[in-house]
């Protein structure tokens, strides 16, 4: 079978962007077969390929890139089939990609880094507060109400067990208050008629003037 080549044309397309490669080969005699991308891919019909990558024509054989890269500069070569089967036509695409690499997808997963970094520091900061803090409680213990409150029952059982309460004895006084405080007595048997004992000593007392 013959082949037929177009002249080479030169595309010039800024990295990032969607490159769109028009295929010579294809006119109103030739129908589409397939791209040929630097000799080892095949991007076409019944053919296995980043769809999300590379997007074709059927009818015109027009074929788009997404996001391309400077790594992906080089030949892309179109390839379509006469009409009446007797050669094939192939036009050829250098393509040169120019610019950083650094795609708006790179940007944003600079940004998730970025954004991971920084949560990561907050997140060591407030543990390295958080330490801090537990630092000055450490060794102390918060003791319950409970215990609080028997504890001081058992001070003051230990109070009471060590401290004698001396009772104040009652004893005769020459005071005219200590009289009543006799008489106000309960006890019957510290209760005594005191006029009825002065006239029993008088009696068994003689008179001074009968001896």
């Amino acid at each position: 079978m013959l082949a037929e080549f177009k002249p080479s044309i030169v595309k010039e397309v800024p990295a990032g962007s969607t490159a769109v490669l028009n295929c010579n080969s294809n006119d109103y005699d030739h129908n589409f077969l397939f791209w040929l991308v630097n000799k080892t891919k095949v991007i076409g019909p019944d053919n296995d390929f980043d769809e999300k990558k590379y997007k074709y024509e059927v009818l015109s054989g027009r074929l788009r890139i997404n996001n391309v890269s400077p790594s992906e500069s080089g030949h892309y070569v179109c390839l379509s089939k006469h009409l009446d089967g007797s050669k094939i036509s192939a036009g050829e695409v250098e393509m040169i990609v120019k610019g950083s690499a650094f795609s708006a997808i790179d940007a944003m997963k600079l940004v998730a880094i970025v954004v991971s970094i920084i949560v990561l520091i907050g997140c060591a900061v407030i543990y390295y507060r958080l330490r801090k803090q537990w630092k000055r409680y450490d060794g102390h213990s918060v003791v319950p109400v409970d215990e609080t409150e028997e504890d001081d029952d058992a001070g003051d059982e230990i109070y009471n067990r060590t401290t004698t309460t001396i009772t104040p004895v009652p004893g005769p006084s020459r005071n005219v208050s200590s009289e009543h405080l006799l008489y106000g007595i309960d006890n019957q048997g510290l209760d005594t008629d005191f006029n009825s004992v002065f006239e029993n000593i008088q009696i068994k007392t003689p008179s001074p003037s009968l001896i």
